[in-house]
């Protein structure tokens, strides 16, 4: 197994990668998109490392990067949700260093989970999008999350009702908090009726935004959810209750998996050794489903 360095142009903006080349590659290639925040080609827990790794040893090609703003590239950040030349360029990248490659299959988390969504119908040459935790927060979608998810838990945890005991919980406090929260949960603008009269899926709202953009990829898409996480929890809360996705197609095209002690991050070994484990069967089950033409790469 091959693993080294490239750098590699977007517009003008260097951006650096690792490439794992594995002895014999097979027709799929995989690209790690690095979520926003102090994240970068590494992931939390060097997650990206090991799991690359792994994937190579299966003959799987991965590139994992820094995208613009981020790590050891160049130029300004711009945020997931202007990922879009940041990927190509990454995808024209692998390509073009193993040409037998058929299709190319995305992996995000968070952040550039939906950077991928956003992008997979754009190009032809991508065939699948493994999406960890994908983040449609909205002011509105977390304080229903909060008042759902965290405010119930706590009536159900001793701790709670000992710390009333004891007279160390400010009552006036917490019914400001409860209060804000229920009204910023009263201002969601997010409707179906706005998202289907919107021409431009960009200007969205994020989880329709999200939502408008599965729908038009016809690869296959993959969701892994967190348990313990607040942000998989407005995620499944939104998909559960929201029109637009209801009456999509959605639901009986996307495979679906929780991993219902998991928090965020993954940040146990036994989560991340699940976490590759379902990535790598996903990938080695579509190796060879993609026949259709290719897009030839763009030079660089």
């Amino acid at each position: 197994m091959n693993e080294h360095a490239v750098v590699f142009d977007c517009g003008n903006d260097p951006l650096l990668g690792i490439i794992h080349a594995p002895p014999e590659p097979v027709d799929t290639g995989l690209i790690i998109i690095v979520a926003g925040g102090p994240q970068y080609r590494v992931g939390a827990h060097r997650q990206f490392v090991v799991l690359s790794r792994q994937l190579a040893e299966k003959g799987i090609p991965v590139l994992r990067f820094d995208h613009r703003g981020t790590g050891d590239s160049g130029g300004e950040y711009r945020g997931f949700m202007d990922m879009s030349d940041d990927i190509r360029a990454a995808i024209d990248n692998l390509c073009t260093r193993f040409p037998n490659i058929k299709q190319v299959m995305l992996w995000g988390e968070c952040e550039s989970a939906s950077a991928a969504a956003f992008y997979a119908a754009t190009d032809e040459r991508v065939n699948g999008i493994f999406m960890v935790n994908p983040w449609i927060r909205t002011e509105a979608g977390q304080a229903k999350t909060y008042l759902k998810h965290y405010y119930w838990n706590r009536l159900k945890d001793p701790e709670f009702w000992k710390k009333i005991r004891s007279g160390k919980f400010s009552l006036a406090r917490s019914v400001k908090s409860w209060l804000q929260l229920l009204s910023n949960a009263r201002q969601d603008k997010t409707t179906t009726a706005k998202a289907q009269q919107e021409d431009d899926i960009s200007a969205l709202p994020l989880p329709e935004r999200l939502t408008k953009s599965l729908q038009c990829f016809d690869g296959k898409i993959y969701i892994l959810t967190s348990g313990f996480d607040y942000i998989a929890q407005e995620f499944n809360d939104f998909i559960a209750s929201s029109p637009l996705w209801k009456n999509s197609d959605l639901n009986t095209r996307i495979v679906f998996n929780e991993m219902t002690d998991a928090d965020h991050t993954f940040s146990r070994p036994e989560w991340r050794r699940q976490l590759f484990t379902e990535t790598e069967q996903w990938l080695l089950d579509h190796t060879t489903e993609r026949s259709q033409p290719q897009a030839k790469p763009a030079s660089l």
